[in-house]
């Protein structure tokens, strides 16, 4: 119930929130949601013609609004970051990067919310990594190290923003949270992974970066689009979390897709080595990525796929310390 709390804290924010006095979690709240978003943009951008709508949940610091099955309006949650520092940044990304990137084509005048029409292609997950072959996932591996370089060497001073810049959260403060607020009922669940656990975090309380650069922060399969053929890297999105951070925050995503598929991915995107702990960092970001997943599955309650998945981190638990840099084999 507390997201639903915080989109209606969104739209007193917006103040488009006052008839909506229930906030539990059903089909009703959704459609009052929907349709004072809807208001907002109709009293933002009275030019826009719009037939059809529907709300998109699935982003966990923001809503989306589709209009038209071609536009996406994006309504950032209450205290997350500031789409005007996403827009800036994106701004400057476009004459660095080939790839399709979202171009905020409405921003409402106090840059609150916008939205950008769809990029084309569809999500890049790990069936269709699997079934692109080798030279295809190359191909794709390539296009993605060519725009991680792109955005990391982006100077900060290139980017239009006079605010503060939002930084990611450091490993500290990730085992800092889950020592105090998660491990209790991790082992209440899965106690064979105590002490694994208490390991991991251990280790990885010492990870920190040579230097912070900008970071996409988010960059998962569902945000990697590739074209419908599978040929090649179309386009990336959802640059919500965009901010200071770890390089190696932005290749955790890559480990869904084995191994051999980061390790081509750093050779490409730090040939020299100038960062021996990258490939190490990545891959601990990765496993504490897959530990909160497994947190939140927990506080939602036990699955019918729970002990496997508790199964998959013990399993990553085990080779948390097998990742150096100045071992992996470059491609």
């Amino acid at each position: 119930m507390s997201r639903w709390r915080d989109w209606i804290t969104m739209l007193l924010e917006f103040e488009a929130a006052q008839d909506i006095d229930d906030v539990g979690a059903g089909a009703a709240t959704a459609a009052a949601i929907d349709f004072r978003l809807l208001g907002l943009v109709r009293k933002a951008f009275p030019q826009l013609t719009i037939q059809t709508s529907r709300l998109d949940q699935s982003g966990g610091d923001h809503v989306l609004l589709i209009v038209n099955d071609e536009l996406a309006f994006r309504f950032p949650r209450a205290g997350m970051h500031d789409l005007r520092l996403e827009i800036e940044v994106l701004r400057q990304l476009r004459h660095r990067s080939s790839l399709q990137l979202p171009t905020y084509d409405y921003v409402d005048c106090d840059g609150r919310f916008g939205g950008y029409r769809f990029i084309e292609g569809v999500a890049l997950t790990t069936e269709r990594f699997g079934a692109l072959g080798v030279a295809r996932q190359t191909k794709v591996l390539a296009d993605a190290a060519q725009f991680l370089i792109a955005l990391h060497d982006l100077p900060q001073a290139e980017v239009a923003w006079s605010g503060d810049w939002p930084r990611t959260w450091s490993a500290a403060q990730f085992v800092d949270r889950f020592l105090a607020q998660r491990l209790p009922m991790l082992v209440e669940h899965a106690p064979q992974l105590a002490s694994p656990l208490r390991a991991f975090y251990t280790d990885y309380r010492l990870d920190y970066p040579q230097h912070l650069v900008i970071v996409h922060g988010d960059l998962v399969g569902e945000h990697l689009m590739i074209d419908g053929a599978g040929s090649s890297l179309v386009g990336i999105i959802d640059f919500g979390d965009v901010a200071l951070g770890d390089p190696a925050q932005d290749l955790l995503g890559f480990w869904n897709y084995g191994q051999d598929a980061v390790t081509r991915i750093v050779a490409r995107y730090d040939p020299y080595g100038n960062d021996p702990g990258l490939l190490r960092r990545s891959h601990n970001h990765f496993i504490r990525y897959r530990i909160d997943c497994l947190f939140e599955a927990l506080s939602l309650g036990i699955g019918p796929s729970m002990s496997k998945n508790i199964a998959a981190v013990g399993a990553l638990l085990t080779t948390s310390n097998h990742y150096n840099q100045r071992t992996f084999r470059r491609r």
